[in-house]
């Protein structure tokens, strides 16, 4: 029999502490179509069941539409069930005044079990989140899936899952949510523990592919395989521009760096090295020449000015003398870096960017 073990989707994410509220609509329909292939697939590869971990939605203010769109689309995949665990970001009246689907199943603050055959997919949503280890019993005999979400740890604790009460309890696979990038470790000598990671990245933090996992019961044993199935990827360069003083040149060695990434991205360039004050550090226009090359894309300085204090003793312009000034501060270096750095661009009329 095969499950899909997906979560953390985040529908309505906010999403715009980097995109634009245009963009972060259009990545939200792209989560939207993407759990929409994430069912179709299930219905083309057999599954029987989709197990969401937790975190459907961001926060409270998903729409009605997007909610509604959801319940629809598990409403018309009747070959399907689909196993619903609440995530710290849900909320309890997500679906409050909504007819839910016949094959739409969810879980409580008491331990439920589904049954499909000899597979038995137990689940709780902790209220006490010390002791909810004790009212899980299960039969050894049968191929036991357990779902939760929190983070692994070895104590109890709030939206803590202390893995080593779970073990000796024939638990085959643990199938978590939480953390949104995929992972996969033993429990014990019978299962595993597995975070499928979310379904498309959303942020700089969620780098990478993301996906889902097809999980295969037969015979008393679970095979598991991750797909990647995310309609874009978020991904990170770091450039070095040390030496290098021209746009031109920079612009040269971001596009070296990020050759390999494919169009349909997010990407972040990071600056490391050093620079001087007659680098060319136009971000703005850097970014521009880029824009048609990814998705979007983003840059962040974290190069380092190189300035020898020598330099602007007997400088008499105004660039020497806010520079002698700020020096001579009692501000911390990393301070004085920041402050020399974007008064120098607004000196050269460039825009200022933090």
């Amino acid at each position: 029999m095969k499950l899909i073990h997906c979560g953390d989707i985040h529908l309505d994410s906010r999403m715009e502490s980097n995109l634009s509220g245009e963009k972060a609509r259009e990545r939200n329909a792209e989560i939207c179509a993407t759990f929409t292939r994430m069912i179709r697939y299930g219905q083309d590869h057999g599954v029987k069941a989709v197990l969401i971990t937790g975190d459907l939605f961001d926060t409270a203010r998903a729409s009605v539409q997007t909610v509604q769109f959801v319940l629809d689309r598990i409403r018309d995949a009747q070959d399907m069930d689909f196993l619903y665990l609440r995530g710290n970001h849900d909320e309890a009246d997500s679906f409050e005044g909504m007819e839910l689907p016949q094959n739409f199943k969810t879980f409580n603050n008491r331990w439920i079990s589904y049954r499909y055959g000899d597979v038995v997919i137990s689940g709780v949503e902790p209220e006490n989140w010390e002791d909810f280890y004790d009212g899980l019993e299960l039969n050894p005999k049968e191929t036991n899936i357990v779902m939760l979400h929190g983070q692994t740890a070895t104590q109890t604790g709030e939206e803590l899952i202390c893995l080593p009460k779970l073990r000796g309890k024939h638990i085959r696979y643990l199938a978590l949510g939480h953390i949104h990038s995929y992972q996969q470790e033993k429990l014990d000598l019978e299962g595993q523990w597995c975070y499928c990671g979310c379904l498309e990245g959303r942020g700089f933090d969620e780098l990478g592919q993301k996906g889902f996992v097809l999980l295969d019961a037969e015979n008393g044993w679970i095979k598991s395989e991750f797909v990647p199935f995310a309609s874009r990827t978020l991904e990170e360069v770091a450039v070095d521009i040390t030496g290098l003083a021209t746009v031109t040149q920079i612009l040269s060695a971001m596009e070296q760096a990020g050759s390999g990434i494919h169009s349909s991205s997010l990407v972040k360039f990071t600056f490391t090295g050093t620079h001087t004050l007659d680098t060319q550090l136009d971000l703005p226009f850097l970014r521009k020449m880029l824009e048609s090359r990814y998705y979007f894309v983003k840059i962040k300085d974290e190069s380092r000015l190189d300035i020898a204090k020598e330099d602007y003793e007997h400088d008499i312009s105004l660039k020497g003398e806010f520079i002698r000034m700020v020096l001579a501060s009692n501000k911390t270096e990393e301070e004085k870096e920041r402050i020399i750095r974007f008064g120098i661009q607004a000196l050269m009329g460039q825009e200022v960017e933090a």
